[in-house]
């Protein structure tokens, strides 16, 4: 799916460029030919698109979807508001030349909006369609068997051992037992991966926790999180997601017995 981090951060940069251009031209051309007034009247219809962009900063700041939506749907509608004004009933009254090098870069900035839209839109459908599958997945096979390490490892190759503590695995944590994660389904079934206090990192390629032979499991996928009062569950961005309990998540407190599904694998709490 076209859509990653660098990509929207690209956009977002060629907005503030081709939306600031033009705004900069209108505003000192209305401030120059109209005087005060001008100024003030051109700075409240540009006003919107300014507060539109500043949305999309806040949402990048904040890794929203939502909020990233709202604020390319707030700038898109802006521009198409701001043509009317800005080059239909003020441009004959601004010096043309600057005015059309104005209407150039808005078009682009428009463009630009469009774009940004239609990759948080569609981001938001495929993560719908995603927490769908895999809550009806959750629903038709429930929690699988919780074998021991020594038979989940038996036909796997020597090189390919995971970072786990070499013991039987009970579906129920022993008294005062570190917390850890258990597979119960996928190809790390039946192992057990203790949870540290603080951050846990989870990872194909990088982490405290590495699912080397899961290839949906993105490269740093998530993080879990334990304090003395709590464990928590946050999404690193990662292409397929983080789901507990069958739902997508970007942060969640998880308990003993919730499911937390990572790439293919299915991990229990305990």
């Amino acid at each position: 799916m076209l859509y990653n981090k660098p990509l929207l951060r690209l956009f977002v940069f060629l907005l503030l460029i081709t939306l600031g251009i033009p705004g900069y031209i209108y505003l000192t051309q209305s401030a120059a030919k109209l005087g005060t007034q001008g100024f003030l009247d051109a700075l409240a219809v540009y006003s919107f698109i300014i507060a539109a962009y500043l949305l999309i900063l806040v949402a990048e700041v904040g890794d929203s979807h939502y909020l990233r939506a709202m604020g390319g749907l707030g700038t898109l509608v802006g521009c198409i508001v701001g043509i009317r004004f800005i080059f239909i009933l003020d441009a004959p009254h601004l010096e043309p030349g600057p005015m059309s090098i104005a209407f150039v870069a808005f078009i682009l900035g428009m463009a630009f909006a469009l774009v940004y839209l239609a990759l948080i839109v569609g981001r938001l459908i495929y993560d719908k369609i995603q927490a769908t599958k895999m809550a009806a997945v959750h629903d038709e096979r429930g929690p699988a068997p919780i074998r021991p390490v020594e038979e989940a490892m038996a036909s796997r190759p020597e090189s390919a051992a995971p970072k786990v503590e070499e013991e039987p695995v009970s579906a129920e944590p022993a008294a005062g037992a570190e917390p850890a994660l258990v597979g119960v389904a996928g190809a790390y079934l039946g192992q057990r991966f203790p949870l540290k206090q603080g951050d846990n990192f989870i990872g194909r390629a990088e982490g405290d926790i590495v699912f080397s032979e899961d290839k949906q499991v993105s490269r740093r996928h998530c993080v879990v999180t334990r304090t003395d009062a709590s464990l928590k569950v946050r999404d690193l961005d990662s292409t397929n997601g983080t789901f507990v309990g069958g739902q997508r998540i970007t942060e969640s407190e998880v308990v003993p017995g919730d499911l937390i599904s990572i790439g293919a694998g299915t991990y229990k709490v305990v």
